[in-house]
Parts: structure tokens; sequence; C-alpha cells
């Protein structure tokens, strides 16, 4: 069953391009407009996601949003904030 994990998606403009970073997992990304850099943020951090759970770390992966085994069981895994959010499927 697939669920969405819901994450913080923070933009800013920085020079000629805009920096992304989901300040949970504290991975970042970047892209030419905010559109570019949401996009490649998602990406980034569904790599990340798979790869945290490939390699057995769920509970390190939940440990870092805050969240427990039994949260995985509920609709919404972590609430939207005002910067944004990304909504990451999460394979349960």
């Amino acid at each position: 069953m697939n669920k969405k994990l819901i994450l913080t998606a923070v933009i800013k403009k920085e020079l000629n391009a805009y920096a992304s970073w989901c300040p949970e997992l504290d991975v970042a990304s970047q892209g030419d407009n905010i559109e570019d850099a949401k996009k490649n943020l998602k990406e980034a951090v569904e790599l990340y996601v798979e790869t945290m759970i490939e390699e057995g770390n769920l509970s390190e992966l939940l440990d870092k949003v805050g969240l427990t085994r039994n949260d995985l069981k509920k609709e919404v895994l972590l609430v939207e904030t005002f910067s944004g959010s990304l909504e990451i499927p999460i394979a349960v």
C-alpha cells in the first residue's frame, strides 16, 4: 500500500538560480526557476527515500521526520507547512 510522505520544500532565489531544500531530510537541489527547483528537489528526495528503504533504514528515515512505524498507518504522515510541500510516495 502506498501512502504519501508530505515534507517541507523551501525554495529561495540565489543569484541566477533557485535553491531548494527539504529540511526534514536535509536534501537540497536547485533549478533555473521555481518549478524546476521544486521538481529537482522532489526527484532528489524520492531517490533519498527509496535508497533509505532499500538499504533497510526505514527506522532511520522515520526518525529524521519525527514519525514511528504506527504513523505509517495514517493517511497523512506529516502536515503541510507554509513553506510548501512535497508529496513523496512511500511503500509500506
